[in-house]
């Protein structure tokens, strides 16, 4: 019953999102500055909170969080390529990023925090950064590998013109907020200790803004409502996608979690990210390298509404798995 109380708010804040964005009250602006209020205060300040209530935090959990990261994105992209093995592979690179990289932020930082609570986050935060290294390493593999360019130059036996710049990758990473945000955290934690941050005020008013802000967020981020047709959402790409995303990568991050008889608050954040949809920061990498862009934005629209549909049963067995004391 608890659970259930707390998935209807997150269902009922993303409506509002949802009623919200397709209203004649909303403009693009409006959702770009909720959006950068979200990532530069609202989430910064709740993973520094996160450390107020750390009570598992050593060399090896983080060996472990980055372990789970990186195998989530690599069966991810196996098992994709290999459900996909037979389609030409200049027609496959949407989907091929859509079943790679989940939305690690906006879809299941509001989940962690209402399912599992604040001290959560620090272990999301690092998967985070792993999943945008991830993301700027394999990712622009990918990129490269299925460009209908790369796919001619290749059949011309001419060499890719394109070249990714690391450089600018690493400096995006290192200036991102929750990045910065884990960094003055862990320094305020092994300075201060966990009850000076603690005692910091209007953290829980923060927690709550980050929660409804984000969920706000997920709703905007339904574009188009009518790609919400059954022919979309249960066609058989969409399932192959919906395949690896909801159910290979959850599953190697429970191998790999239960192996290590990791505790619930370092298991759940790493089940929930390692099940969400795929973020809206694909489209960018999908126009980058000339992807169907219309087949990345019916992936993210209809494999987030999926993801909402599953996520009550992919939580009982997460926590019927790893009971939170």
């Amino acid at each position: 019953m608890e659970l259930l109380s707390r998935l209807f708010i997150i269902y009922l804040v993303i409506s509002l999102g949802i009623m919200w964005r397709f209203s004649r009250f909303f403009k693009p602006e409006y959702g770009e500055w909720f959006t950068k209020v979200t990532i530069w205060v609202f989430f910064p300040i709740s993973i520094i909170a996160s450390f107020a209530k750390v009570t598992t935090f050593t060399g090896s959990v983080v060996v472990q969080v980055v372990i789970v990261a990186i195998m989530v994105h690599l069966a991810s992209y196996i098992s994709i390529r290999i459900i996909q093995k037979n389609q030409p592979k200049v027609e496959t690179g949407a989907f091929v990023l859509c079943a790679t990289f989940p939305n690690s932020i906006f879809f299941p930082f509001p989940i962690i925090l209402a399912v599992v609570g604040t001290p959560a986050l620090l272990y999301a935060t690092i998967f985070l950064f792993m999943a945008m290294i991830m993301r700027n390493s394999l990712g622009a593999a990918i990129g490269i590998w299925h460009r209908p360019e790369t796919t001619q130059s290749i059949n011309n036996k001419q060499k890719s013109p394109i070249k990714v710049d690391l450089q600018k990758f690493a400096f995006t990473m290192i200036k991102f907020p929750p990045f910065i945000a884990l960094v003055i955290g862990f320094l305020f934690y092994w300075i201060y200790g966990p009850q000076t941050i603690g005692a910091i005020p209007g953290l829980e008013i923060i927690k709550n803004f980050s929660l409804y802000g984000a969920l706000i967020l997920v709703g905007i981020s339904f574009n188009q409502l009518n790609q919400l047709s059954p022919k979309n959402i249960f066609s058989t790409k969409t399932f192959q996608v919906a395949f690896t995303r909801f159910l290979v990568a959850p599953s190697v991050a429970l191998v790999l979690l239960i192996t290590w008889d990791a505790p619930a608050i370092v298991a759940l954040p790493l089940l929930i990210q390692s099940m969400a949809p795929p973020a809206v920061s694909v489209i960018i990498y999908g126009k980058f390298f000339h992807f169907s862009e219309s087949d990345v934005s019916l992936l993210i629209t209809s494999l987030t509404f999926f993801s909402l549909l599953v996520l009550p049963f992919e939580l009982l067995v997460f926590l019927e798995l790893f009971p939170l004391s």
